[in-house]
């Protein structure tokens, strides 16, 4: 695979998952995962950005990608419960870290709406660990610049992340509206999800922002009292009606505080760490599905290790949910 000179200048290395206990019978990832610049070709395209400038609350998220990649380390390829086997026929290629501006998050957001253009327009399907959730803009406009019609978008997060500003500057609760009101591609309300929002973590100025715009909320208790399933299902019909292409944004902090200790806003009533392999199970399924970042697990906050762990699985069963799509495209 080959990238222009200026997106490849923006890529730093980074460390390799490494292998657990040797056993000639098991396949981990790090045995499928190659270095880009030496792949023809990929399924999955890896891609971390250290970048936790633009948080409003506790920062560390910066340090996610490398804590994220360090707990593939426990990734086994095959899966018992959905039956899917990445050992053969499947392809992961690691594009390192984006070289951030720690001190601009324009700058950087430039830097990486380059990069995930590039990334999408090899028809690889982009997997970014943040990072913090500003860089859902620059993600997603990565997608947007290579789709002639209408992405749709689903939000699994806590928050809403529709804010105008935190003081007049873009931060991780304003990627949405900036999608939103973009002058150029702006996202249509009518097919974004707001998914798993939960608790005394939003204001009403801004649900009802959401609800003036059409934009479909769905709570976490709503979830919890009327099933993960149909809540999966509405998401998709909606982010897929009319569009091209369909965007998966997961910010940890959707999951239960329980099962995710290592965020910056931690989230009583969140989502259970099942309920969250299952909606990107079922979303990154969709024939339209065609990436996903996965955002603010800030490991030092963490207790064991356990949310970049479930950071790990998350992403695992996305890859998973990628092969049974370009399966069933066959």
């Amino acid at each position: 695979m080959k990238l222009s000179k200026d997106v490849e200048s923006l890529l730093l290395d980074a460390s390799k998952p490494g292998s657990f206990v040797p056993d000639e019978y098991d396949v981990g990832l790090a045995d499928i995962m190659v270095d880009w610049r030496t792949a023809e070709s990929a399924d999955i395209g890896i891609l971390g950005i250290p970048f936790d400038t633009a948080v409003s609350g506790r920062r560390g998220c910066r340090f996610g990608p490398e804590s994220v990649r360090n707990a593939l380390v426990f990734s086994d390829v095959y899966e018992p419960g959905i039956d899917v086997d990445l050992s053969t026929g499947f392809s992961v290629a690691d594009f390192g870290n984006v070289d951030v501006l720690y001190t601009e998050v324009l700058g950087t957001h430039e830097r990486v709406e380059k990069i995930t253009t590039e990334l999408f327009g090899l028809g690889l399907t982009p997997v970014i660990i943040g990072g913090d959730h500003s860089l859902a803009y620059p993600d997603i406009k990565g997608l947007m610049n290579n789709v002639d019609g209408k992405v749709g978008v689903i939000n699994i997060d806590g928050h809403l992340d529709v804010r105008h500003s935190h003081h007049g500057e873009v931060s991780s609760g304003t990627p949405f509206r900036r999608l939103l009101e973009d002058t150029a591609t702006p996202l249509d309300p009518a097919n974004f999800v707001e998914f798993g929002i939960n608790t005394w973590l939003n204001s009403k100025y801004y649900r009802d922002y959401c609800r003036d715009m059409g934009i479909r909320v769905i709570p976490a208790r709503e979830i919890h009292l009327g099933g993960i399933l149909p809540a999966i299902e509405e998401a998709i019909e909606i982010a897929s009606k009319g569009t091209d292409a369909i965007f998966l944004s997961f910010d940890i902090d959707a999951i239960d505080l329980a099962h995710i200790p290592g965020t910056n806003a931690p989230n009583a009533g969140g989502l259970s760490s099942f309920q969250a392999l299952e909606a990107v199970w079922r979303m990154g399924q969709h024939p339209k599905c065609r990436g996903m970042d996965i955002v603010e697990i800030a490991p030092s906050l963490d207790a064991a290790n356990v949310s970049s762990i479930m950071g790990a699985a998350l992403i695992m069963q996305f890859m998973g949910a990628t092969r049974r799509r370009l399966e069933n495209a066959v």
